[in-house]
């Protein structure tokens, strides 16, 4: 062994990162989410309501049952990503959205540039084809009430 020389090579590899993974994906999605609700605006419930929809195909089965009444509201169990919260408070502190309380709740309204931006988005035809397409109809058919529905049959589950 002594005296032999040892070649290593390193070569550079493309990792896969899922696009919930990404950061310009996330705002992107969080954008659309209050663009095409009510007033431009969400509780964070909802919110948190939708992303969990958005990442995992089985809360957006059960999120798509409760809006047309198929499944019971105490059926399902809203996931909190603290990935979420970190990317909400950047689209606030770049101005794209502020803080407001409503009803005792705290929500999100996007401001004037968060709508431009989310125009930009929901006009182009190349991208966020799926998430558009699915946000268009769920953000505004998912009430507030209905929001509330949810988290209070999940505490009576408690």
């Amino acid at each position: 062994m002594v005296g032999e020389t040892t070649t290593l090579i390193f070569r550079r590899r493309p990792k896969a990162v899922s696009g919930d993974m990404r950061i310009g994906w996330r705002l992107s999605v969080m954008l659309l989410m209050l663009y095409y609700s009510r007033g431009k605006k969400a509780s964070l419930a909802k919110l948190h309501m939708l992303n969990d929809a958005m990442r995992v195909n089985k809360s957006k089965d059960h999120l798509n049952k409760l809006l047309v009444e198929e499944q019971e509201v105490y059926s399902w169990s809203i996931r909190i990503e603290p990935a979420f919260a970190r990317a909400l408070d950047f689209l606030v502190s770049e101005g794209f959205a502020d803080w407001g309380v409503a009803n005792d709740r705290t929500t999100v309204k996007l401001t004037k540039s968060g709508i431009s931006a989310a125009e930009a988005l929901s006009e182009s035809e190349e991208i966020f084809l799926e998430e558009k397409k699915y946000l268009k109809v769920v953000a505004k058919k998912l009430t507030e009430q209905s929001v509330v529905s949810v988290l209070s049959a999940s505490k009576v589950r408690e």
